[in-house]
């Protein structure tokens, strides 16, 4: 029961991630990258006073072999951060979310099989119905995605991928979460100094430190302690309840709308889910 609430609270911290991100940039209150940069630091900073830094991360950063799943966890989230403000520029909430955690359910099944995961019919079959969501939602028509920031998107996805890959036995959840954070700030605080303010609002600046501290940080460390009894294969399932609840809160929040295609599609996904994690009590 504790597994399932962590899990769920931190699913929905994910979908809130996408609703914060389109309501900042649907009204232009703040462009893509200072929103990523505002996200990433407040983050970063909200974990450094829970987890303080140490002299010895310091020596740890120059240690790039003996930290590698360290810089793989602050390049993937940076990589995710930064694709996945940009995508939400031409997209709606709920289609961006459906095409990233689809492209992660892809990535992680592969590295999975890779690391010599079992897989019997029930699950294969529980992918081929999720994806077949995915490509109903993709093909041409009136609620297909801009192709680029589709494009954009399923970058975000390998992005997220690689940090849900680095945490997948993780024992120190919050630590190495906010040690991703802070150690992304290397390439984030110059970054500061370069980009264009004069367009960001309060209320986007806002936005995105909502997104940084609550529904980043604190829903990633949660999403990185409940990792390792999850398992590769039922994270990959399980985040794809993330689009669904994300197209939820785009309805009520930002009245976006939403077709049959997406109704189908969503319907797919959350039958494949079911079927994939049940696959594994079989």
């Amino acid at each position: 029961m504790v597994l399932f609430i962590y899990t769920s609270i931190a699913l929905l911290a994910f979908a809130a991630n996408s609703l914060l991100c389109r309501m900042a940039l649907v009204d232009g209150a703040i462009e893509p990258l200072p929103f990523t940069l505002v996200r990433l630091i407040s983050g970063a900073l909200l974990l450094a006073l829970l987890v303080r830094p140490s002299l010895q991360e310091v020596k740890n950063l120059k240690d790039i072999q003996g930290s590698k799943t360290s810089w793989l966890s602050a390049l993937s989230l940076s990589v995710y951060a930064f694709a996945f403000s940009w995508a939400y520029v031409g997209m709606d909430t709920g289609m961006g979310a459906l095409i990233l955690f689809a492209s992660i359910q892809i990535i992680l099944n592969v590295v999975a099989q890779i690391l010599g995961a079992k897989v019997n019919a029930l699950t294969l079959v529980g992918i081929v119905v999720a994806f077949s969501g995915l490509v109903i939602l993709l093909l041409p028509g009136q609620s297909a995605p801009d192709f680029t920031s589709a494009a954009i998107m399923i970058i975000a996805g390998l992005g997220w991928a690689g940090f849900v890959f680095s945490g997948r036995n993780s024992q120190q959840p919050l630590k190495e979460v906010a040690i991703a954070f802070r150690w992304s700030l290397l390439w984030c605080i110059p970054l500061i100094f370069i980009i264009d303010w004069q367009g960001s609002s309060l209320r986007g600046i806002s936005l995105a430190v909502v997104s940084g501290t609550l529904a980043s940080g604190l829903g990633y460390a949660l999403w990185y302690k409940v990792l390792p009894q999850l398992g590769l294969q039922n994270a990959a399932q399980v985040q794809l309840a993330v689009p669904v609840l994300a197209m939820i809160m785009g309805i009520i929040f930002l009245t976006e709308q939403i077709s049959l295609t997406m109704l189908v599609a969503c319907a797919l996904i959350l039958v494949g889910i079911t079927l994939a994690i049940r696959s594994k009590k079989v």
